[in-house]
């Protein structure tokens, strides 16, 4: 899918690698050379831009998405980071233009997650997640909650916790905690267990489970304040969470990629390393 207009771009680079920040003013002098319009913020595609290019790696990626409230407009990212797995190699970036204006790229849409979460002083926080959503042990003991799937009693938990993430993240805490990587057509969030007790008192989950991206978790804490939960989205921790609903947000993030980087591609040579 190629996207239409794509004259007004901004250029947001991590300024902290001096690499990053040569490269940035390269691309923006090669920009303007070829006609296109910079603009400093990302705005709306109305009054701004219409495109953002994002250099750094998936973590500033993430920085980006929450610092610009999860933008519309679509993203071209080149990896500076280690392994970028949402980004473009850096070998591109002297194609971005003839890219832009052939339209040679793939356009990927992925959901963001809402989070609604109950505090235990009784205050309450929505947040936003593209990568994932972590829910862990706040103190020394061991996290106790009951897990709800639209909400039907799942399961009783005791241990670390769990990871809620979309295809997107999938590839991110969720793979190192045992869980699948999901290709990201593939509408549905990952809820994977961590650490859970094993001992023959509890009957806490073992595997992962997919969930349509358009069903309800709801995670409801037990014995607190003695067991405290730490709720953490896209990196970003907030402390003495009692109950975590997590469900679609309906916000889409559209990532573009040049030709050869689909799923399949970027899997093993980012991940398998093949």
């Amino acid at each position: 899918m190629t996207i239409p207009e794509l004259s007004r771009i901004c250029c947001l680079a991590n300024t902290d690698a001096p690499e990053c920040s040569e490269s940035v003013q390269r691309l923006e002098k090669d920009l303007r050379e070829n006609g296109y319009e910079l603009v400093d913020e990302p705005g709306t595609p109305e009054d701004g831009a219409q495109l953002l290019v994002v250099l750094g790696g998936d973590g500033f990626l993430m920085e980006c998405l929450h610092r610009h409230d999860f933008p519309s407009q679509p993203i071209f990212g080149v990896n500076f980071g280690t392994v970028g797995f949402h980004m473009n190699p850096q070998s591109c970036l002297d194609d971005v233009v003839e890219v832009l204006s052939s339209g040679n790229y793939k356009a990927d849409k992925h959901p963001a997650l809402k989070v609604n979460a109950q505090l235990e002083d009784g205050g309450k926080r929505e947040l936003f997640a593209f990568n994932d959503v972590l829910l862990e042990r706040q103190t020394r003991q061991s996290v106790r909650f009951s897990v709800f799937l639209d909400g039907v009693l799942f399961n009783k938990f005791a241990g670390d916790g769990f990871v809620v993430a979309t295809a997107a993240g999938s590839t991110a805490y969720n793979l190192a905690a045992g869980g699948p990587a999901v290709h990201p057509d593939l509408a549905a969030m990952v809820v994977t267990p961590l650490y859970p007790h094993q001992a023959v008192p509890f009957s806490s989950v073992r595997f992962s489970l997919a969930v349509p991206l358009d069903r309800s978790l709801l995670f409801e804490a037990e014995d607190l304040p003695k067991r405290g939960m730490r709720l953490v989205a896209d990196g970003r921790p907030l402390d003495g969470a009692a109950k975590v609903e997590v469900q679609d947000s309906g916000r889409r993030i559209t990532l573009l990629r040049v030709g050869n980087m689909g799923f399949a591609e970027v899997l093993s040579r980012k991940i398998i390393g093949g």
